[in-house]
């Protein structure tokens, strides 16, 4: 499995994105069913934010680790976490480095939809699995209900080359898909939901600065660009969005799929 971020994104990933998604962290970790007393792991971690909510509910006799495969995010991930007990380390989600029936749950946070095969790691999650343990992962759906990603998708229709690797965002496009990779994958019981939060910003300048700043996926390719791409971006982005009433704030409502099923 590749890194899908250069190491300039992880910081601002997590100064611009990551308060929007730990928004959906508790349905996440509802649908993985985590209790008090679980081991569990959290796949594509990110900057740790769910992983530092599961440790509150499995407590001082449970366990969290948490893996990544860029070093970049796992440093940010280190500062964030530094004290909590949660393990860390380099992790391919593909091919995970733990034995057999080890965790009672196993979480992805936006994560899974940028595996090179995604159910090959869905089947290494279930393979760690103990007997009844379930997963769950969150992904984004579509781009007209994305966050930051529809940022992604307009860059990748103005420069086709692009299409490919921001196409990642939404290569798991609806609730058919996600529920098959889990049924590929070997998991019974399986569900998938869609959670809707609306996000307000105060402008649309307050919107974009993350991405011109350069973080997450859509953002380190945005500032790769021209300036003149830049602008035909940025302008197509805003033409997409909807339009605040005077004075008021932009409000963009953001979709995404949680998906988990049952060793």
């Amino acid at each position: 499995m590749s890194e899908p971020l250069f190491s300039t994104a992880a910081e601002g990933y997590d100064a611009a994105f990551a308060p929007v998604t730990r928004l959906f962290i508790p349905a996440l970790l509802r649908a993985a069913r985590i209790e008090s007393g679980h081991h569990v792991l959290d796949v594509a971690t990110g900057t740790g934010a769910a992983a530092e909510a599961a440790a509150a509910i499995v407590g001082p006799s449970g366990s969290v680790g948490g893996g990544d495969i860029s070093p970049s995010m796992l440093e940010v991930d280190r500062g964030n976490l530094k004290g909590t007990g949660i393990a860390l380390e380099l992790l391919d989600g593909q091919a995970l480095r733990y034995g057999d029936g080890r965790f009672d749950a196993v979480i992805c946070q936006l994560g899974l939809m940028f595996f090179d095969d995604q159910a090959l790691g869905l089947s290494e999650f279930r393979r760690v699995l103990r007997p009844g343990g379930w997963a769950a992962a969150s992904v984004t759906p579509a781009p007209e209900r994305s966050l930051f990603g529809r940022v992604g998708a307009v860059i990748g229709r103005l420069v086709p080359d692009k299409a490919a690797l921001l196409g990642r965002f939404f290569s798991i496009p609806d609730a058919a898909c996600f529920g098959g990779l889990l049924a590929r994958a070997g998991f019974r019981e399986i569900q998938v939901q869609s959670e809707s939060r609306e996000i307000a910003f105060a402008s649309f300048d307050d919107y974009f600065k993350g991405i011109e700043e350069g973080a997450g996926l859509s953002g380190q390719e945005y500032v790769r660009l021209p300036r003149e791409q830049q602008q035909a971006v940025r302008e197509e982005v805003r033409r997409t969005l909807p339009q605040p009433a005077p004075g008021g704030p932009l409000v963009i409502t953001f979709d995404i799929l949680i998906g988990c099923g049952r060793k």
